[in-house]
């Protein structure tokens, strides 16, 4: 009989039934982390567009950006070609000059500002011939004079003065016996009564034409003031500034373009690359990226926006680190302020021209009690050291001013220091840069000093 060895059973391997597991491709990965943004981004318009919540901050961004851009100068060559590599340029387009540094190139406009064909912050141009009936006063001076992030021209120091002034003009003609009369009455009691009356100021045209440029100080305003101003015969010059000379090296004489040294010196400035601009733009104007910022990021972002200088300042430093260094060198900045300003009040007492010496107003004036957040968190990020400093060194600069007028009875010191130190309205936008509303009360006080320079004296009974 024969044997028969079993067949071995069939033994199937664990390896074969088990599947290799496949592996995802690379798109699997990339569609959560480029969906959960785009459906959030999603989420958030249709969130804020249901509530009406995207006007308002949409449209707050985008006008503070607009005009933060519309008022950063932008800086061209001699030949009016713009400086390659030159960082933060804007919309304010300014020409390189070898005698003021750099003037403002006419017949320039945005939605906040208009320059005329001089070079001026006028919406019209403004011609060498004086007409006979006209009284011309011209504002000289830095940010603060020029009216810089204000809503238009009209809102200007000089735009409102000029208001002010021929206003009075219409009231004086409507209503003369609001007035002090040209001629005193007879009786002891009725001159009393008559000289209690506001002042009349002479019946003629006033034009205040706004010279101001950004970023100025004394020196480039001596020479704004003889190189084109003296040309168009003012009566009135207001030199409103001070301010950018506490911040201007001794020595410079004025201020000049920011970083174009650097430039010329072959040190080529980090500028934005236009691909990354593009890309930030496209992130920043993202519903879910400006709602963060605007509800949650509010106090920090927008008043860190507010503080930054905005390429308007003399010197690309940080502010506080601009102010002198050390009593030797403030007392040289000084100096150079008192020396520009002995000759404007020279040329005041050869020409007989008024000259009005206004020692501007700065943040860190404002009584703590009385400012806004906004206006505190800028003074927070200039440094602790800055109120200190600054307040130290207007005191020296408010004694210089009244040294070099004090010999001229043609100009006049005035005092602005403490104008908005207890106002309970926003002032501040900047450092120096004031609201509409402070503008007003800027324009007042010059309007007040003027009245008092061109009052009538009424002449005697019977003269």
């Amino acid at each position: 009989m024969s044997s028969l060895k079993p067949l071995p059973m069939y033994k199937r391997s664990r390896r074969s039934w088990k599947r290799k597991p496949r592996r995802r491709p690379w798109y699997f990965y990339l569609i959560p982390i480029v969906g959960i943004p785009i459906g959030l981004e999603i989420l958030t318009r249709l969130l804020f567009g249901f509530t009406g919540l995207d006007q308002a901050f949409s449209q707050e961004q985008s006008d503070q950006a607009k005009r933060v851009e519309a008022y950063q100068l932008g800086f061209l060559s001699p030949d009016r070609q713009p400086y390659k590599n030159l960082p933060n340029q804007g919309q304010l387009q300014a020409v390189r000059n070898p005698l003021m540094g750099y003037q403002l190139l006419p017949q320039q406009q945005s939605n906040y500002w208009a320059i005329n064909p001089q070079g001026f912050r006028d919406d019209e141009p403004i011609t060498p011939t004086k007409n006979p009936n006209e009284v011309r006063i011209f504002v000289l001076g830095g940010s603060m004079a020029f009216g810089q992030l204000s809503s238009n021209n009209q809102a200007t120091l000089a735009n409102q003065l000029e208001t002010l002034l021929n206003d009075q003009v219409k009231q004086q003609q409507q209503n003369p016996n609001q007035y002090q009369p040209a001629v005193l009455p007879y009786t002891a009691d009725e001159v009393a009564k008559v000289l209690q009356r506001p002042a009349r100021i002479p019946e003629r045209q006033y034009r205040v034409v706004n010279a101001a440029v950004p970023g100025y100080a004394s020196g480039n305003d001596l020479a704004m003031l003889f190189q084109q101003v003296v040309a168009f015969n003012p009566d009135i010059v207001i030199l409103l500034n001070s301010y950018e000379d506490l911040l201007l090296p001794s020595s410079h004489s004025g201020a000049d373009i920011p970083g174009l040294d650097a430039l010329i010196a072959g040190e080529r400035p980090v500028v934005e690359d236009p691909i990354g601009q593009a890309v930030r733009g496209w992130f920043d104007q993202l519903y879910l990226v400006q709602g963060v910022r605007h509800y949650i990021l509010q106090n920090a972002q927008t008043e860190e926006v507010k503080a930054i200088p905005l390429n308007l300042t003399v010197t690309d430093q940080p502010l506080a680190q601009s102010l002198a260094g050390d009593d030797a060198e403030l007392k040289a900045r000084i100096d150079r302020y008192k020396n520009h300003l002995l000759q404007m009040v020279r040329w005041s007492s050869a020409t007989r021209k008024r000259l009005i010496v206004g020692i501007q107003p700065e943040l860190s004036s404002r009584s703590p009690e009385q400012m806004p957040a906004s206006e505190k968190a800028i003074l927070e990020q200039l440094g602790e050291n800055y109120s200190q400093k600054i307040a130290a060194s207007y005191t020296q600069l408010v004694s210089a001013a009244q040294q070099a007028t004090q010999s001229s009875a043609n100009a006049k010191v005035l005092d602005l220091r403490q104008l908005y130190a207890n106002s309970k309205d926003p002032a501040f936008q900047t450092p120096t840069s004031l609201t509409d509303e402070a503008y007003k009360t800027l324009a007042d006080q010059f309007y007040k000093t003027i009245i008092q320079q061109l009052a009538i004296e009424p002449k005697p009974y019977g003269s």
